[in-house]
C-alpha cells in the first residue's frame, strides 16, 4: 500500500516532482502519475491508488482549480478523510475542500524545512502512521498487474561482445530473429522490438523492466562474434522471483546460426512449459547474405516506414538477398512489408506502379514459400483499395489467425474495424497490441483514441492527459489531445496543454495552429471565426473535389450535422476504391461514426454510407457498426434503402 498520493495540475508538474522526491527521500512510498502502466484504464488505475493510499497531498494552484482532475481526486480524499493540502501560489481550495487547513508554500522550492513543511510532514504521519524504514527511489514505478496469466516474453537485445563495435547491428539482428523464433515456434505473448530494444546495459534490471513491459519472463543474452564463429549465451529469467529458469551457451558457425536460434527458441519454449508449433523449413543464407538481411530489417525497424525512408534504405538490400536466395521466404516476406508500407505512407516519389508490382510479387512469393507468412498478407491487405472492405477484412483475418501476437497486425486489423465502426472490436485489438508494445507511444494512443469511440471520454481524456505528459514532443499525441479535447468539451485540459504548442514545428506546428483555430471558433462561436474555419474546409471542393471525413466532422461542430452533411454529400469519395495512390490517412469513415457525431443522427447519412461502400459491406456481411445501436432512426433499413437507391442509379 502507498504512503502518499500527490495530485497536482499539469502545469505544475515540476513543483509535484519535487514534492514527491522530498517525501520519498523522507521515507515515503509515493505515487504519482507519471509513469502509469499501460493497458488498462488510466482513470481506473487512478482511482485505485487513490483509494489504496494512505493519505492524499493535493498540491492546490489557479491551475488546479480549473482542472477536471484535481478537484476530483480531492474530492475523494476528502470523504475519506485523508486529505492533505499545500497551496504552490496562494490560491485557497475551492469549496468544500476550503473546511480543512490548507498550507502556504508559494515560492517553495523543493527544500526539506520551509516554514509549512514541519506541518504537512506532521499531517501525513498522522495519516500514514509511520515512515517506511527506508527511502524507495521514486524513479521506480510500482511493478504492473499482468495483463493476464499467460506468460508475457520480453526478449531483451542481446550484449556485443565482439571487440568490433560495428557488429552492435548483427547483435539486434541476432536478438530480434531469436525473437521472433521463441514467438512463431511457441505462440507465445512476446514484447515487440520496439519496447523491449529500448533497455540496453545497465538499464536491463529485471524489476525496472518487468515493470516498464509487463512482462513476466526476460530473456537476456550475449553475441561474441570472431570472424565467421559466433557464441551466443542466453538465460531465461522468471520476473516475479528473478530466478533463472534456464540458461546456456550455443556455439557455431556463422552458417550455423539459424540451428543456434531455433535451439534458443526451443529451451524457451520447453522451460516455460509451452507447446512448439511444426518447425517451419526454411533455407539457410550463407553468411555474407544473412548479414545484409539484418541489415535490412536493422534499418527497418530502427524507424517507422509510414514517416520516414527506413524501408526505402532497405529495399535494394532486400532485393540482393531475395534475388541470391529466392527460397528464403522470410526476406520476401520483409521486402513485401515494408514496400506496403511505403507505398501507402504518402511520401513516396517513385514510379509507383513499378514498386507496387514488386511488393504484390513479394508477398505472393513468400506465401508460396510459406503460408503461414503474416506479415506478407498484411501487406496485401495495406495494398488493398481503402473501400475494399471485405477483402481487407479477409487479409487482416489471415494475418492474425497465422500471427495472433503481431502488434503489427493487431493494429491494423484495430485500424480496419475503427473505420466501418466496430469500436468495441477496435478497443479490444488496440489493447491487444498496446499490451505487446508498451513503450510505443502511438499504441498506447490509439487506446486512448478508442476509448473516445465506445464513448468512454473521461478515461480517454485521462490517457491523453498521462500520454502527453510522458512524451510531450510527440506530435501525433499533441494533435490528437488538442482536437479531441475541443471536440468533446474538455476544455481545462485544452488549455493546459496550450502553453505546451511551442515547442513543435514544421507540418505539426501547422497542424496545432490550425487545430487551435478550429477549437476557437468553436468554443467561441464568433460568427467571424466559423465563417473562417468553414470557407476553409468548404474550399477544398473546388481544391481537391472534396472535403477530408475528419473536416465534416470539424463542420459539424461548426455549422451543424445538416450542413455538414450536404458539404460530404457534394464531395467525390470516388479515390477510395483506386487500387493506386497513397493511403488516405485522413477518411476513415469512423470519424463520423462515434457517439458524439451529429451528421449520424440524420437519416440521410445513409447516402454518404452508400457512397463510401460501407452500406454494401455492413449489408453484405452482417456485421454492423456499433453506431446502428444508438442512433435516433432505423439505421439498418436505411442503410439498405441507400443501397438499392444507389444501385438503381445508371452507371
Amino acid at each position: 500500500m502507498t504512503d502518499v498520493f500527490v495530485s497536482y495540475a499539469r502545469s505544475n508538474y515540476d513543483a509535484a516532482r519535487r514534492v514527491a522526491d522530498v517525501l520519498c527521500d523522507d521515507g515515503y512510498s509515493v505515487w504519482i502519475d507519471d509513469d502509469l502502466p499501460a493497458h488498462r484504464a488510466f482513470s481506473t488505475v487512478i482511482e485505485e491508488h487513490l483509494t489504496e493510499a494512505k493519505a492524499v497531498l493535493v498540491l492546490w494552484s489557479a491551475d488546479a482549480k480549473r482542472s477536471r482532475w484535481v478537484p476530483a481526486e480531492a474530492d475523494l480524499a476528502y470523504n475519506a478523510d485523508k486529505l492533505v493540502q499545500m497551496s504552490l501560489d496562494g490560491e485557497l481550495p475551492p469549496l468544500p475542500f476550503n473546511r480543512v487547513h490548507c498550507e502556504m508554500a508559494k515560492g517553495w522550492n523543493g527544500e526539506h524545512e520551509p516554514p509549512c513543511w514541519p506541518k504537512i510532514v506532521a499531517s501525513l504521519d498522522e495519516l500514514v502512521g509511520s515512515k517506511n524504514a527506508e527511502a524507495k527511489p521514486h524513479s521506480e514505478p510500482s511493478p504492473r498487474p499482468a495483463a493476464s496469466k499467460e506468460p508475457l516474453l520480453a526478449v531483451l537485445p542481446f550484449d556485443n561482445l565482439s571487440s568490433d563495435e560495428e557488429l552492435a547491428f548483427f547483435c539486434d539482428g541476432v536478438s530480434e530473429e531469436i525473437q521472433r523464433s521463441v514467438s512463431e515456434a511457441s505462440r507465445l505473448k512476446v514484447v515487440a522490438r520496439t519496447s523491449s530494444f529500448q533497455f540496453r546495459g545497465a538499464q536491463k534490471e529485471t524489476g525496472k523492466v518487468a515493470s516498464a513491459l509487463g512482462a513476466t519472463h526476460l530473456l537476456d543474452g550475449s553475441v561474441r562474434r570472431g570472424g565467421s564463429r559466433v557464441r551466443i549465451s542466453a538465460e531465461l529469467v522468471e520476473c516475479s522471483t528473478q530466478r533463472v529458469l534456464w540458461g546456456d551457451r550455443f556455439d557455431g558457425d556463422l552458417d550455423d546460426v539459424f540451428e543456434l536460434q531455433d535451439s534458443i527458441a526451443s529451451e524457451v519454449a520447453h522451460a516455460l512449459k509451452v507447446a512448439l508449433l511444426p518447425s517451419r523449413t526454411e533455407q539457410s543464407l550463407p553468411a555474407e547474405l544473412y548479414e545484409k538481411f539484418l541489415r535490412a530489417r536493422g534499418r527497418i525497424t530502427a524507424g517507422d516506414a509510414l514517416f520516414d525512408d527506413s524501408a526505402e534504405r532497405a529495399f535494394p538490400l532486400l532485393l540482393e538477398v531475395t534475388e541470391a536466395a529466392p527460397d528464403y521466404a522470410p526476406a520476401w516476406e520483409l521486402l513485401a512489408s515494408s514496400g506496403a508500407a511505403s507505398l501507402r505512407s504518402g511520401h513516396f516519389e517513385g514510379d509507383y506502379e513499378e514498386r507496387r508490382a514488386i511488393v504484390e510479387d513479394a508477398a505472393a512469393k513468400a506465401l508460396a514459400l510459406d503460408h503461414n507468412r503474416g506479415e506478407a498478407y498484411l501487406a496485401q491487405a495495406l495494398l488493398e483499395p481503402w473501400g475494399a472492405y471485405r477483402e481487407r477484412e479477409k487479409l487482416l483475418t489471415k494475418a492474425i489467425t497465422v500471427s495472433p501476437n503481431d502488434p503489427s497486425a493487431l493494429t491494423e486489423m484495430s485500424h480496419f474495424y475503427w473505420t466501418v465502426g466496430r469500436f468495441k472490436e477496435a478497443l479490444e485489438m488496440a489493447l491487444k497490441a498496446s499490451e505487446l508494445n508498451p513503450l510505443m507511444p502511438a499504441a498506447r494512443l490509439h487506446v486512448a483514441q478508442m476509448h473516445t469511440y465506445v464513448g468512454s471520454y473521461e478515461t480517454s481524456m485521462q490517457m491523453h492527459r498521462e500520454l502527453h505528459r510522458r512524451w510531450p514532443d510527440n506530435a501525433g499525441i499533441m494533435i490528437s489531445l488538442m482536437g479531441f479535447s475541443a471536440s468533446l468539451g474538455f476544455w481545462d485540459l485544452h488549455d493546459e496543454t496550450l502553453q505546451d504548442v511551442d515547442r513543435f514545428e514544421g507540418w505539426t506546428a501547422r497542424d496545432l495552429r490550425a487545430t487551435i483555430a478550429f477549437a476557437e471558433a468553436a468554443r467561441t462561436k464568433d460568427p467571424e471565426l466559423v465563417e473562417r474555419r468553414v470557407e476553409r474546409y468548404v474550399g477544398l471542393l473546388d481544391k481537391i473535389g472534396s472535403v477530408p471525413l475528419n473536416l465534416i466532422q470539424s463542420l459539424a461542430d461548426l455549422k451543424g450535422g445538416e450542413f455538414a452533411l450536404d458539404v460530404a454529400l457534394k464531395s467525390d469519395y470516388s479515390f477510395v476504391f483506386h487500387p493506386q495512390g497513397a493511403r488516405p490517412g485522413g477518411y476513415y469513415p469512423g470519424v463520423l461514426l462515434g457517439p458524439w457525431s451529429e451528421v449520424a443522427k440524420l437519416p440521410r447519412f445513409a447516402e454518404l454510407c452508400a457512397q463510401l461502400g460501407l452500406a454494401d459491406y455492413w449489408i453484405a456481411t452482417g456485421k454492423w457498426p456499433d453506431t446502428a445501436g444508438w442512433v435516433p432512426y432505423d439505421f439498418k433499413r436505411e442503410m439498405r434503402s441507400a443501397r438499392d437507391a444507389q444501385k438503381a442509379q445508371p452507371a
